[in-house]
This record gives C-alpha cells, sequence and structure tokens, in this order.
C-alpha cells in the first residue's frame, strides 16, 4: 500500500516538474532596484549642519559642503519630533564605519514615542536643488539651533 502511494507521489512530482520547465514563470513587475551611494559619498550623520523637512517623506540635509535628499519609502510625520532628525545606519554600514546612510535596506529615521520610518533612497543633490527645497519646507533646523518654521 504505501509502495503504491509513493510511486503516484513521485509521478506527481515528475509531471509538476516536467510542466515548470514547459511553463517558465512570466515576468512581473520586478521590485524597485536599490540605487546606494558609495561608501565614501554616504550622508554622515553625525556631521548634520541643516536640515529641512519638505514633506511627510522628504527630507533635505546638508553636511558640510555636500547636500543630500533622503526619501522614506511610507509616509513619515513628526520626522523632527524632538528637535531635530534621528537616523540609524544598517548593520553592513556599521560594520564599515558608523554614522553613514546610503540608502541601502534596514536604515531608518528613528522618531520619538513612534515607529521608524524605513528610507527608501539617498541622493546627492546641488546647492542650488537643496536651496529651493529648503525654501518650500514645511520645517527646517541645524545642530547649531532649535527647528524653525518653514518660510
Amino acid at each position: 500500500m504505501t509502495a503504491r502511494i509513493l510511486f503516484t507521489a513521485s509521478l506527481l512530482l515528475l509531471g509538476a516538474a516536467a510542466h515548470a520547465q514547459d511553463h517558465p514563470p512570466s515576468p512581473g513587475p520586478s521590485p524597485q532596484a536599490r540605487n546606494e551611494l558609495p561608501f565614501n559619498d554616504c550622508l554622515r550623520t553625525d556631521r548634520i549642519n541643516e536640515w529641512a523637512v519638505v514633506d511627510a517623506r522628504t527630507v533635505a540635509v546638508r553636511n558640510g559642503p555636500n547636500h543630500f535628499v533622503v526619501k522614506t519609502s511610507v509616509d513619515c510625520p513628526r520626522m523632527d519630533l524632538g528637535g531635530g532628525i534621528r537616523f540609524k545606519s544598517s548593520n553592513s554600514d556599521k560594520a564599515l564605519g558608523e554614522m553613514r546612510i546610503c540608502g541601502g535596506i534596514d536604515e531608518k529615521i528613528l522618531r520619538r514615542d513612534d515607529p521608524p520610518c524605513q528610507i527608501q533612497s539617498v541622493q546627492t543633490v546641488d546647492k542650488a536643488t537643496f536651496e529651493s527645497m529648503k525654501k518650500s519646507a514645511k520645517r527646517r533646523g541645524s545642530g547649531a539651533q532649535l527647528p524653525s518654521p518653514g518660510g
């Protein structure tokens, strides 16, 4: 009896394997690829001079002469609660050197009393783009002063 069951099961598996070879899965939409910055070009979170919350998913950050745009994968209200923006590096970035975000997996914006927000991307921008984003920001601030309302 068990020999018949095993024989039938093996025939079913062979038939399923042959069907899978004849009909490969159709290509669907591929997941969005991450475009990580090279490690030396990453945003140094310990050297932020200025930041501006543009909208619920976007923050512009100045880090010395470098300018960045950080986008989250979901709306992240209150990302600047507590007088600043706090970032969490991924474990792989921490292994190379702490205090950097490059746009990789498991990088987050930490929020007080709320769950963290997953970072979707980190991009470098020129000074003019940063200044334009800063002017239209809802809130902005720096490490040297309390956050100010936008405008």
